[in-house]
């Protein structure tokens, strides 16, 4: 990251005073100034990086997407971003950064509870996605046999960040889209859930080894961790969720061991349903929002 180099040179200036009289003539002795000012700065600066569109899109990861130059302001105003890219978030899977998928990739994996035998689940890359690839073996149903939505229809996803100074993370959910019987749900029926993982990954693709956790000296994670805050809770308009409190370089590196992720983890959640709130008489539907994540100096 170059600094910016202003050198101000002021002008040497010579005088010199002659005086005469009927006696005498006299010369003043000349003198000389010269004025050098190096100056080097830096301003506040923020690396956001993740995928470049989604997986089943052609998307690529890592990528950097946002370079904030963060001038002193406001936090909740906007900084000049430098790449000209709406980045996608990313998931760390057999030790690599993996693009998300979009919601048009496949449905949501189930599990078999309470089999007498059998049931296992067999599942094919990608994660997360149903498809023809995966499959069950044969199980043997009794009263109690139930089918559940694997994982409790978890879904997550990260962002990383790099910076040389505090920042807070401001979100906001819109643009809700549901299909078949799940035109009954909207935002309240999405829980979210953020937090810091400073350190994590593995190989090349370590992240953290250098950074320090963003939180300290700020309030951190501004969202109840221990209940389900859900998506409507940030849909008004952008919402402060994360209060930074200082840079996340700790000692020098590069931009992934500087780096600490964010990771959102969603829901599906529905009235009146046990377990991971999902039941066959939901019926079949998707639904799905945007989450934009903004970054501000505090």
């Amino acid at each position: 990251m170059a600094g910016t180099l202003n050198k101000t040179v002021l002008w040497g200036r010579m005088k010199s005073l002659i005086a005469c009289g009927v006696i005498s003539c006299s010369a003043a002795l000349a003198h000389g100034a010269v004025n050098d000012r190096p100056f080097f700065q830096n301003h506040a600066t923020v690396i956001v990086f993740g995928a470049s569109d989604f997986n089943d899109t052609g998307g690529t990861a890592p990528v950097v997407f946002d370079f904030l130059t963060l001038e002193e302001g406001v936090s909740g105003q906007a900084a000049p971003d430098l790449i000209e890219l709406d980045g996608r978030t990313i998931n760390f899977n057999n030790g690599n950064f993996n693009a998300i998928f979009s919601n048009e990739a496949g449905g949501l994996e189930f599990e078999i509870n309470n089999a007498v035998s059998g049931g296992e689940f067999n599942s094919v890359a990608p994660n997360q996605i149903l498809n023809a690839a995966d499959s069950y073996n044969a199980f043997e149903l009794d009263e109690d046999t139930d089918v559940d939505l694997l994982g409790g229809a978890n879904r997550s996803s990260r962002f990383f960040v790099a910076s040389n100074v505090p920042f807070d993370i401001y979100a906001h959910s819109d643009n809700l889209q549901t299909t078949g019987t799940f035109d009954a749900l909207d935002l309240s029926n999405i829980r979210y859930r953020l937090r810091v993982q400073v350190r994590g990954g593995g190989g090349v693709n370590r992240w953290g080894t250098r950074a320090q956790d963003p939180s300290v000296g700020g309030q951190g994670i501004i969202l109840p961790q221990n209940q389900a805050t859900r998506l409507d809770a940030i849909s008004a308009g952008p919402t402060k969720v994360f209060d930074g409190g200082q840079a996340t370089a700790a000692s020098p590196g590069g931009i992934i061991q500087q780096a600490v992720s964010f990771q959102s983890r969603y829901n599906l959640l529905s009235s009146g349903l046990n377990g991971n709130n999902y039941d066959f008489s939901l019926g079949a539907g998707s639904i799905a929002a945007d989450v934009t994540y903004t970054i501000y100096v505090p």
